[in-house]
């Protein structure tokens, strides 16, 4: 008598198994099927911006993301749209990103189409700079964006003043066990830079956290935690950052 009862069940169960099955396919790990140079232009801007190596996290008037939480009811300068602040972090020293800084550069080139000398140039330099390695550090690169031009100009001016000295006791790597301090930085354009020691102990189940300061710009001023999986940052079996 149980027996027909029990179909439905696993007919559920069975879909979800199958949806389980088609997500992770669909969110496969393209970088690790196909070299770099077979991602396409929409892989490549998904390294950059979401991926195990990058997160794009952004603020708004009314919400927070996954970094401040409650209701900031910051200054609107235009009642009619809901500006933003964006911070796209970038793990620069892992080497998934930096094929993808190539990637980029070749998509942008039209690598295709160009002749054998030039491709040839250009697959010289982009050896170079992906053979550089980071043996003591970890170079993490965060860009911001925002909608509103007096908030850009706001955040040059914060970002660009800083320095290793005023960000020591804001700006940390949490790896694990460690919170390690920021022990260079640097800014150009829209982009500044934080450089940690690389982590001396890290498991597989352990995750990476970057930890820094939002301004007082446009909304309040608030500590950001972008964190990542360990596990998920694995090339070959070890950790890539």
């Amino acid at each position: 008598m149980l027996t027909p009862r029990r179909e439905p069940y696993r007919r559920i169960i069975l879909l979800l198994v199958v949806f389980l099955a088609v997500s992770t396919a669909w969110g496969a790990d393209f970088w690790a099927k196909k070299p770099y140079q077979n991602w396409s232009a929409d892989e490549t801007r998904r390294m950059l911006e979401e991926s195990p190596w990058a997160t794009t996290l952004t603020l708004t008037a009314l919400r927070t993301g996954t970094a401040g939480g409650g209701v900031n009811k910051g200054y609107r300068p235009d009642m009619e749209t809901d500006p933003t602040i964006s911070y796209n972090l970038q793990f620069r020293s892992a080497q998934p990103i930096r094929e993808a800084q190539v990637r980029t550069s070749q998509l942008a080139s039209k690598y295709d189409a160009m002749s054998a000398e030039q491709k040839a140039a250009f697959d010289t330099g982009a050896g170079k700079f992906l053979a550089a390695t980071f043996p003591d550090r970890v170079v993490v690169s965060v860009t911001y964006h925002t909608d509103v031009p007096d908030y850009l100009t706001l955040l040059r001016s914060h970002w660009g003043r800083q320095s290793l000295g005023t960000l020591s006791t804001s700006v940390f790597l949490n790896a694990g066990k460690e919170r390690l301090s920021l022990v260079s930085y640097s800014f150009k354009d829209d982009t500044f830079q934080f450089v940690f020691p690389r982590p001396r102990e890290l498991g597989p189940d352990d995750k990476m956290g970057v930890e820094f300061v939002h301004p007082n710009i446009g909304l309040r001023q608030q500590r950001l935690l972008l964190e990542f999986s360990v596990k998920k940052m694995l090339v070959n079996g070890e950790p890539a950052f």
